[in-house]
């Protein structure tokens, strides 16, 4: 009966572990820049790939509020951080190329600021203009 008694018991508590025990999933803030070029900076006119993005301009972000890449062939930029912030976005793009023996040169410069939410994704539209 004790070894009964003792299993039971060892079950039951067992059990309540199980169910008071959660394994709180991290938040995470899901980021999407989508880079468009304007002539007036408010109209939104092709997107832009291959674009550089940079996330966390400051010497004073840490790393993990700091994000560096392209854009794909939609002009989109996604990044998973870790945490909430209010990030600076600056996105430039520089191309040199010859069509026909003609030198073309495209410069493109924007700055945006994101803030980023826990378990929501941000979507945000940049502008970029062309530099002359």
């Amino acid at each position: 009966m004790k070894k009964i008694a003792v299993l039971f018991y060892a079950l039951a508590v067992t059990t309540l572990l199980i169910a008071f025990t959660q394994c709180k999933k991290e938040p995470v803030c899901e980021l999407v820049l989508r880079v468009h070029t304007t002539t007036t900076g408010v109209d939104t006119a092709a997107p832009l790939p291959m674009a550089h993005v940079r996330i966390g301009l400051e010497d004073n972000y840490a790393d993990f509020a700091k994000a560096d890449g392209y854009t794909d062939a939609n002009g989109v930029f996604t990044y998973t951080f870790k945490y909430e912030a209010l990030l600076d976005v600056e996105v430039t793009y520089d191309s040199t190329y010859y069509i026909d023996e003609v030198y073309y040169h495209d410069a493109y410069y924007g700055t945006g600021r994101v803030k980023l939410v826990p378990d929501e994704t941000v979507d945000q539209v940049i502008l970029v203009t062309r530099v002359e």
